[in-house]
């Protein structure tokens, strides 16, 4: 593997994009299919409104998931979320970590929180 400047590398970008808190929880909710905000919200879980609304902005410009507004009657317009063509070429990615997961963490550590050094 190259040591090349991480800022020319397509993996240290991809990194930078998914490694954002509750990306990869954002894109595996939507892998179920399309929601709304407040069922992607519980659907990801623990995530304020304000960072959800700031991964979803982030997400879309970068259009791994597309926004549609539902004309609702009488009610505020609501916002539905889904995955694009490429976010939902993430589900490899996805069942890859659920892979390394599975064979690597026993269910004690699971709950553990990790600790990263260096």
């Amino acid at each position: 593997m190259s040591t090349a400047h991480p800022g020319f590398c397509p993996v240290y970008r991809a990194i930078g994009v998914l490694q954002e808190k509750w990306v990869l929880h954002i894109v595996r909710a939507l892998l179920d299919g399309e929601k709304g905000f407040n069922e992607l919200a519980r659907a990801v879980g623990g995530c304020n409104s304000a960072t959800l609304t700031q991964r979803l902005e982030h997400l879309e410009q970068l259009t791994l998931i597309a926004k549609r507004t539902e004309d609702t009657q009488g009610k505020l317009a609501r916002s539905v979320y889904s995955l694009t063509p490429a976010g939902r070429e993430l589900q490899g990615v996805i069942n890859a970590i659920d892979t390394w997961a599975r064979v690597h963490l026993d269910r004690s550590s699971a709950q553990a929180p990790v600790e990263l050094t260096g």
